[in-house]
């Protein structure tokens, strides 16, 4: 196993209370969901506990989409009920997608986790290491509030609507035997109804959908943990570009710093060619059109309880809808600002005194130039780049996909 991934593994906040920070969130999601485990080049015994954890996840994803989708095959007849019941089935396959896609791209997240450690390693002064700490900060809010969104709506539609409330406003069903529904489709096999089978399903129910959810969290916060850092080494070239500028403006110049701002500028584009858009290719085409899709559903359902005036089953939906709004725009937002900083260094440079700079040292400003020319924006499977304008039109596109369901339920 590589040593500087041995003290990532082992970093507490006594070693370096900022680089522990900047890790704490992805390495405590990526283990809830056995991806971190799975980076080690090494094989143990612990190794076997790491796949019987992801098996568990993967089997239980795909319990839960098998059984819905049986439900809504045999049970849901009209379009209202086909729409409601889909809509679940459908954000648990997208969470299954995702979790493949982090899986099969372990071996980039191995090198990024690597390269953003010794990025961390090589801080030279204090203003880039405030940079680096003011992404990580970033990074957390984010994360905090994205995983509430998702874990509160999550216990809300899966739980608490389905279980709690019809126990403490529904009379008729606290003089009954029947036992709640754990979610629609188990007892598609009927021998489920029966203890203790009915007692083991509601356990694995609760099982799948936590990692339902921590899957989505956990995509997030590593999406978010690589483009603040990159928008975060981004900055540090800014400013060592300035400093650069301001010695040629004193008619200095430095051959040492001209040298590392080209290695850390080529440090960053390989970073974000090489390994960023890699990881982020599938996952980001599953988010477009998983979210085109689930804002549609969303929509229709919170519209559908708000015209019967069913405002606590509208809740969920508002949430879910909200989560998935705010994952996208990240997404997209993050997109931009670093194609954006890209063109940024590029127009820096070009407003330098020229003049002042020895010639055989702009060429390497022209070739610096030239490389942050080159659109930088994520890329959706190498398909689409994700921009404002992309994000507009997911959202219009969803309200396209709302206004054909509703005119084929009239």
């Amino acid at each position: 196993m590589n040593r500087s991934f041995e003290k990532i593994n082992r970093l507490n906040r006594s070693d370096n209370l900022h680089v522990y920070n900047a890790f704490k969130y992805t390495y405590c999601y990526l283990n809830m969901i056995a991806i971190w485990p799975l980076l080690f080049k090494n094989y143990n015994f612990k190794t076997i506990f790491t796949i019987i954890h992801v098996s568990v996840i993967i089997i239980s994803l795909v319990w839960q989409i098998v059984f819905r989708s049986c439900h809504v095959y045999f049970y849901a007849i009209d379009l209202d009920d086909q729409v409601t019941f889909l809509g679940p089935m459908i954000f648990i396959l997208v969470s299954l997608l995702k979790y493949l896609a982090i899986i099969y791209r372990s071996n980039y997240i191995f090198q990024s986790i690597e390269h953003v450690y010794t990025d961390w390693s090589v801080t030279q002064c204090q203003e880039e290491q405030d940079i680096m700490i003011t992404k990580t900060e970033m990074n957390r809010k984010i994360t905090i509030i994205f995983s509430v969104l998702m874990y509160a709506s999550g216990l809300f539609y899966n739980f608490i609507m389905p279980h709690l409330i019809p126990l403490l406003f529904e009379s008729d069903h606290q003089n009954t035997s029947e036992r709640l529904i754990i979610f629609p489709g188990y007892n598609v096999i009927k021998i489920f109804d029966s203890s203790p089978l009915y007692e083991i399903t509601y356990f694995f129910h609760i099982i799948a959908i936590f990692f339902c959810f921590t899957v989505l969290v956990s995509t997030c916060n590593l999406i978010l943990f690589l483009l603040t850092h990159t928008d975060g080494q981004i900055d540090i070239v800014t400013v060592q570009l300035n400093t650069l500028i301001n010695d040629v403006n004193k008619v200095k110049f430095s051959h040492s710093k001209m040298t590392n701002i080209v290695k850390n500028h080529v440090r960053i584009l390989q970073f974000s060619d090489e390994i960023l858009n890699k990881i982020l290719s599938e996952i980001c085409i599953v988010e477009i059109g998983a979210t085109t899709i689930l804002l549609c559903v969303a929509e229709f359902c919170s519209l559908r309880f708000l015209g019967k005036q069913d405002f606590t089953n509208t809740i969920p939906y508002i949430m879910l809808f909200l989560g998935l709004s705010l994952n996208m725009l990240i997404l997209c937002y993050f997109s931009e600002i670093l194609n954006s900083q890209f063109i940024g260094i590029g127009t820096q440079l070009y407003m330098t005194h020229w003049d002042r700079i020895p010639l055989n040292a702009r060429k390497y400003l022209i070739l610096i130039i030239n490389m942050s020319q080159r659109t930088k924006k994520i890329s959706a499977g190498g398909v689409i780049d994700l921009s404002y304008m992309t994000y507009l039109q997911i959202i219009k596109t969803g309200f396209a996909y709302l206004q054909i369901l509703r005119a084929s339920d009239m």
